[in-house]
């Protein structure tokens, strides 16, 4: 009550000891903490203060353990502020009161400054401090800073508990910073402390989340030579790398081995073995795993049950995975939004849309809504079996009612439109829905440029990428390639080029077929001083071309002398030109390592013919049949052209018949050619 104050005042005056003055104020602010709110306390901790008392040490770490209870930052703050107001001396423990109150609520701004507050007052952090500020930190998602002070203090050689290490660890490994992580690991194992399984789980989960399989077995090996045993969660990792990177195999093969070893096996890794199987269309190992769970006391969840049913739709086995949806409501395990969409996905892949409507029903019988990815499966289901109008039908009445997620509702459709072969109604939905501020799919976007393009829509395809590009989506290398090569095909080199440089300033992997694309449309056009620089730029940067290149340029090379260079130009000359860049051309592949093919030396041999060298052409031809390649009809047609150009028939006519000798089917031209001059022949007898 009020008379407290006034007795400890007269206490004061009369104790003949600090001790017990000291003694007195600990008890009482002992007894305030079992009787009285954390706020009364702080206010009678002020009044004896402020009567002289200066209370010890651990008397400030009660007062703020007991604002701490209440868990209300702002409290513990006012204790502190009490405390500060009369000089009073903290130690670390209070360090740790104060910032953990403050990381309890996420403030870890205010942490970090009463932190630095406190040690400039004099407080000096232990080991205990530091660690529980470090993970502190860590909690709130301030790892940067939580490494930096780990790294530190390392240097001034403090010591931290294994906690803060492993926190450190975790947050670095969550932000895929995994070689610091490792740095990390390293170090702590230079401090003294022996590797546990948590630095290692760490490691192993974030190298298997970006399917680096080689480091998630060198640290999954490390941990198992350092006498630890895998556990489920550290096992689950190691599967789901191999399910990322396709390797279902192994996936079995090491399920087999945990289980042999004796490990007791959870949920989880039943659920990667299962899927694994599934993908593998072994639907029979899949089912005796389920089996083998509820044999082990492992209840199978909504997740197996889903899995097995999607196994049975990818192999389209429809009946048996109603069945494994049946047992599963038998089961009383409720599927979700997910089973019935995979359902829903395999009745329409198996010519089964009507009966999805069936699935709607059953679904509203459960109180579960469709959402947009569900009418998305149906109105892909009706375009893919014909079905185009009922699609509209579906899609017209969903986005007049409104739905989350429109957005894969409008991919779906453009993506019906295009499998339809509809480019243009698909193109002019995209573009209403550009306009309503929304925007489709990569997916829907990247297929409704290759199908402008195919249709040779350069200047649909290029809206279509800006916009992808407004909207932050990065068309991939593919489309990109095709967009520059509709361009090409158009003869349009100025705006292909534009696009080329788009890619090349936004970090996207230049490979040898965009070059090439870019190099045939420059030769097309008649520049081939700009298809060579590129050529040039092509090797400079490291990239090898290929035969294909390597074919383009010298077509380029051949029509550009025989349009423009000929007139005038003596038959020894023609032959010299060619050869000399033949020559070129093939000694720059052999330092490549590249070797002619076909249509090399179908483009060569035409040249040579078109040249007036016959003896050169016959000559690649019979090189063609040395190096074991089967000449096709264009190579025996070039030939055969050449020849009835000279008025040489019967060397044509036997070409013409050892290709029919070797299964060889004739084009029309080389029918053509070979019966005009045939007849023309005729005629002047």
């Amino acid at each position: 009550g009020p008379e407290i104050v006034p007795l400890m005042d007269q206490l004061r005056s009369t104790c003949t000891t600090s001790y017990a003055l000291l003694f007195a104020t600990d008890c009482l602010i002992t007894t305030c903490t079992t009787c009285c709110s954390a706020q009364d306390t702080i206010g009678l901790f002020g009044d004896l203060c402020r009567l002289g008392i200066v209370p010890a040490v651990w008397t400030c770490n009660i007062l703020l353990k007991f604002a701490a209870e209440g868990g209300d930052s702002e409290v513990v703050v006012s204790a502190y502020d009490q405390i500060k107001e009369f000089g009073l001396t903290l130690d670390a423990h209070a360090l740790v009161l104060i910032t953990r109150s403050l990381f309890r609520e996420k403030k870890a701004d205010k942490a970090f400054q009463m932190w630095v507050e406190m040690i400039e007052m004099g407080v000096k952090p232990d080991v205990i401090a530091y660690s529980s500020f470090i993970t502190g930190l860590c909690d709130c998602g301030k790892v940067d800073l939580a490494y930096a002070i780990l790294q530190e203090i390392n240097r001034e050689g403090i010591q931290v508990e294994d906690m803060a290490y492993n926190m450190v660890m975790d947050g670095l490994c969550k932000e895929m910073r995994l070689q610091e992580a490792e740095m990390l690991l390293e170090n702590k194992t230079r401090q003294g402390f022996t590797p546990d399984t948590y630095g290692y789980s760490y490691l192993i989960r974030s190298y298997g989340k970006a399917g680096n399989l080689l480091k998630v077995l060198d640290h999954y090996q490390a941990m198992v030579s350092h006498g630890f045993e895998t556990n489920c969660h550290i096992a689950s990792y190691l599967l789901q790398c191999f399910m990322k990177l396709g390797m279902t195999s192994q996936v079995t093969e090491h399920f087999q081995k945990l289980r042999d070893s004796g490990l007791h096996l959870d949920g989880v890794l039943y659920n990667i073995a299962m899927d694994a199987y599934c993908k593998d269309g072994n639907m029979d190992e899949a089912v005796k795993l389920l089996r083998e769970m509820k044999a082990e006391g492992l209840t199978p969840d909504r997740f197996h049950y889903t899995c097995v049913i999607k196994g049975y739709c990818l192999k389209g086995d429809v009946p048996n995975a109603r069945q494994a949806f049946e047992v599963m409501l038998k089961a009383n395990v409720k599927p979700d939004v997910v089973t019935y969409n995979i359902l829903a996905s395999g009745f329409c892949k198996n010519g089964l849309v009507t009966e999805v409507f069936d699935l709607l029903d059953h679904m509203a019988d459960r109180g579960l809504e469709p959402n947009s990815l569900t009418y998305g499966i149906i109105i892909d289901g009706f375009c893919r079996s014909g079905n185009l109008s009922e699609a509209e039908v579906l899609f017209n009445i969903v986005e007049e009612k409104g739905i989350e997620r429109i957005e894969v509702l409008y991919s779906s459709m453009v993506c019906g439109y295009l499998h339809s072969g509809w480019t243009d109604h698909a193109y002019m939905l995209f573009l209403r829905v550009a306009k309503q501020g929304k925007f489709v799919d990569r997916f829907a976007c990247s297929k409704l440029m290759n199908d402008l393009c195919r249709d040779g829509n350069a200047q649909g395809a290029s809206t279509v990428c800006s916009m992808m590009l407004e909207n932050n989506v990065i068309p991939d290398v593919i489309s990109y390639t095709k967009l520059i090569s509709a361009y090409c095909q158009t003869g349009d080199m100025h705006n292909a080029l534009l696009w080329f440089h788009d890619m090349v300033q936004r970090g996207l992997s230049v490979d040898v077929i965009v070059y090439t694309v870019l190099m045939n449309g420059y030769c097309k056009v008649g520049q081939m001083e700009e298809a060579c620089k590129l050529f040039d730029q092509m090797t400079s940067l490291g990239i090898k071309p290929d035969v294909i290149a390597y074919t383009m340029l010298l077509d380029g090379h051949l029509k550009e002398y025989l349009q423009r260079c000929w007139q005038g130009v003596s038959k020894e000359r023609r032959i010299y030109v060619l050869r000399t860049k033949q020559n070129r051309l093939l000694s720059s592949m052999k330092k490549m390592e590249i070797e002619p093919d076909v249509p090399f030396y179908t483009v060569l041999i035409d040249g040579y013919c078109k040249a007036g060298d016959f003896e050169k052409a016959r000559g690649e031809f019979d090189e063609v049949l040395q190096k074991g390649l089967t000449p096709d009809q264009h190579v025996y047609t070039a030939l055969i052209c050449g020849y009835c150009s000279q008025g040489e028939i019967e060397k044509a006519q036997d070409l013409f018949e050892e290709m029919v000798d070797r299964g060889i089917k004739p084009g029309v031209l080389a029918f053509s050619v070979l019966n005009q001059k045939t007849l023309r022949e005729r005629q002047y007898k």
